[in-house]
């Protein structure tokens, strides 16, 4: 029986090209799960008995992200699991074995000709050493720590030439090549991965990423334009400037290409790309949509390194793992949005949440202090203020709805922490009642007898005094961010759990207000276009913890003196 999957525009360079290596860098929607079942079906047909690996960040990145659809392609073109594939266990007899000898199969997935797939998270440096691989793919590539990759995965590319490579009698051209997927990196850490671009200009002069922002931009007007012949004649522009960054393969058999939701327009249709543009905060439309290449802001408040502030490693991998095993690997069987797999979050000391009240959003930053280092893994002697998680409420016009929901989803999230004392530092604003009800609690009131509803303990704390100048602020961060004084903990965010936080924080401009240094919170404003998830409501909250947590200690030791400036271009 003959079986029909239809591909889109983003899959078919690498299906028709048949590159060695291939980069693709694309935005949702564009199939990237997808486009790993179709490499994996290829691999198997054309490497029977040969090892590949799959690298992720985490294990639970594998197995929400990537594995569900990639399993669900091949699937759909055949092949069944548990008969033609096993997944975490050891295979049945029938199968045949592979070239390499594997004696543990728990991050494997076997198929009966002997095609071995490894799975691989970086967050367990001991599932990427082992066997000799034919093939290596890596998913969501930005978040890979590229040192530790090319120290342990990369070189175990090697051998079995005498069956697939230049020895063999039928030499494969892919063998010994690459895939990796990835959307568009917001920041400088994960740009190493835009390098592979660079032969379009070396071989053809093709300025690829000048021409693909162009490109985007003429997208964006496309979805305001209403007339018909207006937008046959954009579209056919867009056509135009898409036929001059054609995909082709570079001499060295490098094939990289970019893609977003229009490259796969048939299947989601416009009005899907209009509703995301509705729904999601304009930053994230932009990268994870439209995958526009853009620059961070110079002049930030925060001088946040990715490098030293931010680890992708706080969930527990080897708990999904089981629980996965346990399912059987069926993905609608197990619920991973709990804090029990938080490898973060020690579930027997206290939480500390901040919120931060307003108008267009009411939103929750969860932190925990620990002596341990998640970003180098280590314990450290110095205490670690980790940003572990967020929550954010939409509100309406009832309030106390908001608050009622947020907590309720902080407290489900967290209904299995032992450890139920729970430090609420609050916020000034949120002492205020609702002007719309008469006898309101206010907004800290009500936050605070619900979440002991939920079985909470509440101990209350605000800074002491007025507010602080944001100059004094700003100061606070850089001696934080640093780390040059032994009084000060050290400060770290979970790079998955705190995503909007560190947009906020991120994209905070600094700006001279008579002569001192201040947040721009422009994009508070209504008429900013900025919705309030990336606005900076989320580095307020920030600022308000850290400062009512620590800020005496700057006061005790003198202030400011000797605080780390970075004036960027305010001259």
């Amino acid at each position: 029986m003959d079986i029909y999957v239809k591909t889109n525009h983003a899959q078919l360079p690498g299906l028709m090209l048949n590159p060695k290596h291939h980069i693709s860098v694309e935005g949702r929607g564009t199939g990237k799960s997808f486009d790993i079942g179709f490499m994996i079906d290829k691999l198997v047909r054309h490497m029977p008995k040969g090892v590949c690996s799959l690298t992720g960040q985490t294990f639970g990145q594998l197995l929400t992200r990537t594995l569900p659809s990639s399993l669900k392609l091949l699937q759909q073109i055949g092949y069944q699991k548990d008969v033609n594939f096993v997944v975490g266990k050891t295979p049945p007899r029938y199968f045949d074995s592979s070239y390499e000898e594997i004696n543990q199969f728990k991050n494997f997935i076997s198929f009966s000709n002997g095609f071995r797939l490894a799975l691989i998270s970086q967050a367990d440096p001991g599932s990427g050493r082992g066997c000799n691989l034919d093939f290596e793919m890596t998913d969501e590539t930005l978040t890979i720590k590229k040192e530790q990759y090319d120290h342990e995965v990369s070189p175990a590319n090697r051998g079995n030439l005498e069956f697939f490579g230049q020895h063999s009698d039928n030499p494969l051209p892919f063998h010994h090549g690459s895939k990796h997927s990835t959307s568009m990196p917001p920041t400088k850490e994960g740009r190493w991965v835009l390098d592979s671009a660079k032969y379009y200009e070396e071989e053809k002069g093709i300025q690829l990423f000048n021409i693909w922002n162009r490109i985007v931009k003429m997208q964006l007007d496309l979805l305001d334009i209403t007339d018909p012949k207006q937008f046959a004649e954009l579209w056919n522009e867009i056509s135009r400037m898409r036929a001059k960054i054609a995909p082709f393969v570079s001499k060295e058999g490098v094939l990289f290409t970019l893609a977003n939701g229009f490259d796969n327009i048939e299947m989601l249709g416009l009005s899907y790309i209009r509703e995301q543009r509705t729904k999601m905060p304009s930053l994230i439309f932009l990268i994870e949509i439209m995958n526009y290449l853009f620059d961070k802001i110079e002049d930030c408040f925060y001088n946040i390194i990715e490098s030293k502030h931010i680890y992708y490693n706080g969930s527990d991998d080897t708990l999904m793992m089981l629980k996965a095993s346990e399912a059987n690997f069926d993905f609608d069987k197990f619920n991973l949005k709990s804090s029990l797999y938080d490898r973060d979050c020690d579930p027997n000391v206290r939480l500390e949440i901040v919120p931060d009240w307003q108008g267009a959003i009411s939103l929750f930053c969860v932190c925990q202090e620990r002596n341990f280092d998640f970003v180098n893994n280590t314990v450290s002697k110095k205490k670690c203020f980790n940003f572990i998680n967020e929550f954010f409420v939409k509100p309406d016009e009832n309030s106390n709805v908001v608050i009622d929901q947020l907590c309720k989803e902080f407290s489900e999230y967290y209904k299995h922490h032992k450890e139920r004392e729970l430090w609420y530092y609050r916020d000034r604003y949120g002492d205020s009642k609702n002007p719309n009800t008469v006898n309101s609690e206010s907004f800290n009131q009500r936050a605070i007898s619900r979440l002991k509803a939920h079985g909470w303990k509440v101990r209350e704390f605000h800074h002491k005094g007025m507010e602080p100048p944001q100059s004094d602020k700003y100061l606070f961060w850089g001696h934080l961010l640093i780390e040059d004084r032994l009084d000060l903990p050290l400060i770290r965010f979970n790079g998955q759990k705190c995503h909007y936080t560190l947009i906020s924080m991120n994209n905070a401009g600094l700006k001279d207000a008579a002569g001192k240094l201040e947040k721009d919170k422009s994009s508070e404003k209504k008429t900013s276009g900025v919705l309030p998830e990336e606005a900076t409501h989320f580095s307020d909250a920030a600022d308000k913890i850290v400062w009512t947590r620590y800020g005496e200690r700057m006061k005790a030791s003198g202030g400011n003196s000797g605080a780390p400036i970075k004036l960027g271009n305010l001259s």
